[in-house]
């Protein structure tokens, strides 16, 4: 217990840990522009025992209390299947909301640290929620408006908070706004010449959608070029096929299959794309439950949506720089804009991904929100 009042405890047992989850809901009580999580799937995903992500990583939560009051949380995370793949030793903070306070961030990230360095992990990295494979990133830009479906929302203040705290960029990932009038026709046109240049060297290229039909089929193709397509990028975690199942079972109730394309060469997939319509427009007036009254409202608010968040797009290594990634663009905007949608959110793109960020320029792209990882190397315990 500081001077203050302050003391930040150790997440044990099933109330200490719905303390935890009702914590972002307490400070984010008056915030406008947050959209509420179903606080089931909160739950789920912190759960050690049935969620798969705790299959490959160990972690702790912690809540800060002032006066025994719940003002903030953190996540200290040693993500096992990170490490064997990047060949390093760090540790990450994730699912962090305080009110806006130096001291309560001090102090939630100074566990988080003194966490990671007990186990002799090199560096705290964050803020990943618990990955890069799910909502991650601090928004350092674009606080005007309200966050597209799993991108990671925070309060104008965070950055300046974290950083007080000693920790630095490690990198930026942008979000690209693109509207029916913004497009570049002329990406059509593109993707065209694309299909003919690889039928003059007698390759065949196609565009499917998914087969609900075959849906365990579908889902090992997606983690196939997932895994593959990804495998390069910075902060890259391999998905296991217990996570990919765990993800589709989630997703399964909301995919729109004509927005689901895989790309293939030849008749083998060499790359996907994936878009779900921007449910947080609805979600935002379900206060973070599922009860009939909400599912009711979720039901009537969503055949009103006309925006999409593109979540996925990549091509295999072998098959970059030929234009398929333009033919991937051109055709989820090809089947959106017929489905009704106007709009799309695309990202995160990483900084230094070159051609991603080149291709949704050409297309009529706008970056127009930034996601910032920080990290902050650790003394040793």
């Amino acid at each position: 217990m500081t001077a203050s009042g302050l003391r930040v405890a150790t997440v044990r047992g099933p109330r200490a840990l719905a303390t935890f989850i009702e914590t972002a809901y307490r400070v984010h009580a008056n915030d406008g522009l947050w959209v509420p999580p179903p606080r089931r799937d909160v739950r789920a995903l912190l759960d050690r025992k049935h969620h798969p992500f705790h299959e490959h990583a160990e972690v702790e939560y912690f809540v800060a209390f002032r006066d025994d009051q719940p003002v903030g949380r953190i996540a200290a995370i040693e993500n096992d299947a990170h490490n064997a793949f990047h060949g390093e030793r760090i540790g990450f903070f994730g699912f962090l909301d305080a009110v806006p306070e130096q001291d309560v961030f001090d102090a939630l990230l100074r566990r988080a640290e003194q966490w990671a360095a007990a186990r002799g992990l090199t560096h705290l990295r964050g803020p990943c929620s618990p990955s890069t494979n799910e909502e991650c990133g601090l928004l350092v830009q674009g606080h005007e408006s309200p966050p597209f479906l799993m991108t990671a929302w925070n309060p104008e203040s965070y950055p300046a908070l974290v950083e007080g705290a000693g920790y630095a960029k490690a990198r930026d990932m942008f979000n690209y706004w693109v509207s029916t009038h913004s497009y570049n026709p002329r990406m059509d046109r593109a993707a065209a010449l694309v299909v003919e240049r690889f039928a003059r060297k007698g390759e065949k290229v196609t565009v499917r959608h998914l087969d609900k039909n075959d849906f365990s089929g579908e889902l090992e193709r997606v983690r196939d070029v997932y895994n593959t397509a990804w495998e390069k990028n910075w902060g890259f975690v391999p998905m296991t096929r217990a996570e990919i199942d765990h993800m589709a079972k989630e997703l399964k109730p909301v995919l729109v299959p004509e927005m689901v394309h895989f790309l293939l060469v030849n008749g083998k997939e060499a790359g996907f794309a994936l878009s779900l319509p921007d449910y947080n427009l609805a979600m935002r007036h379900m206060e973070g439950r599922l009860g009939p009254r909400q599912v009711a409202t979720f039901l009537l608010l969503k055949r009103t949506i006309r925006q999409i968040r593109v979540m996925a797009m990549g091509v295999k290594a072998e098959y970059r720089n030929r234009g398929l990634e333009t033919l991937l663009v051109a055709e989820t905007v090809r089947s959106s804009t017929s489905l009704g949608y106007s709009v799309a959110e695309l990202g995160w793109i990483l900084e230094d991904n070159r051609m991603m960020n080149r291709e949704l320029l050409a297309m009529g792209g706008r970056p127009y929100k930034v996601h910032r990882i920080y990290e902050k190397a650790l003394i040793p315990a």
